[in-house]
């Protein structure tokens, strides 16, 4: 699919200070399979998802879906992974976001137009709402 595309455009639940993008888990990943294609990656996100945390990796601040689910397919249960619960030191972590780093966005689409991320500190801080 990636030999046949010209751009990729991924939603975002968030974006943060140092432009790394939250979003579904498996969005890292494409990013990251654009990149070795050389093809951009244009993230669509309203400014009000900016937010001033930063965060380096997808295990931080993420969200725990049922681990159940990860042993069903398309296909129907993985053979691999039934009775997994039965094995001792096996735990399957269902991470529902991931992190994608800002190295791999060629610009966000907002409300202000097309940003690079090295831009969202900017707008934090010009339009922040607060009364800080």
């Amino acid at each position: 699919v990636m030999k046949d595309a010209t751009k990729v455009f991924v939603g975002a639940s968030a974006i943060l200070a140092n432009g790394a993008v939250i979003s579904r888990a498996g969005t890292a990943a494409i990013a990251s399979a654009a990149d070795v294609f050389g093809l951009p990656v244009m993230v669509c996100c309203e400014s009000n998802k900016f937010h001033e945390r930063v965060q380096l990796d997808s295990i931080t601040s993420n969200e725990l879906g049922d681990p159940s689910a990860l042993v069903q397919t398309r296909l129907g249960p993985d053979p691999n992974l039934l009775g997994w619960e039965d094995v001792d030191n096996l735990y399957l972590l269902n991470l529902k976001y991931d992190a994608m780093q800002a190295e791999f966005v060629t610009m966000i689409i907002t409300e202000f137009g097309l940003v690079p991320p090295t831009s969202v500190p900017v707008i934090l801080r010009e339009y922040r709402t607060d009364p800080f």
